[in-house]
This record gives C-alpha cells, sequence and structure tokens, in this order.
C-alpha cells in the first residue's frame, strides 16, 4: 500500500496531513488546530485517523510525506 490509498483510505488531505505530522510533535490539539487554521473537531479526526492505522501504516505515512517535505526543502 503506498501513501496515497492510505490518505484516501483514511480519509485525509495530504497537504493537512504532512502539516499535522509535523505540528503535533511539538505542540497539543489546541495549539496544532489554531497552527493549521483548522478545527479541533478536525485534529481530532486526523489524531484518530492515526490511531486506527497499524503501525506500518502509520510508519509509511509519515516517512512518506517527511520525505516529501525534505525534498521541497530542499529545493526551494
Amino acid at each position: 500500500m503506498d501513501a496515497q490509498k492510505l490518505l484516501k483510505e483514511y480519509g485525509l488531505s495530504r497537504d493537512t496531513a504532512a502539516k499535522y505530522i509535523d505540528a503535533i510533535t511539538r505542540q497539543n490539539q489546541t495549539q496544532t488546530a489554531e497552527e493549521l487554521n483548522v478545527s479541533r473537531d478536525t485534529v481530532t479526526r486526523y489524531k484518530n485517523a492515526f490511531n486506527q492505522m497499524n503501525a506500518q501504516q502509520r510508519l509509511l505515512l509519515i516517512s512518506s510525506l517527511t520525505q516529501e517535505k525534505l525534498l521541497d526543502q530542499a529545493t526551494e
């Protein structure tokens, strides 16, 4: 399974998922919602989606989105 299929399966946006991964490691849910300019309900939905994934799915998605972010930053 690839990252795009996981995003679709769990109803997640690629952009918001990448930002969520980055923000939630530094902040609580309220601060994450504020930084992403989304509701706390959205952050809770992302949290629940990540909790429903098995470890392999989470690692695949996190590593894929992180790699994309790093590549984007390197080409800026």
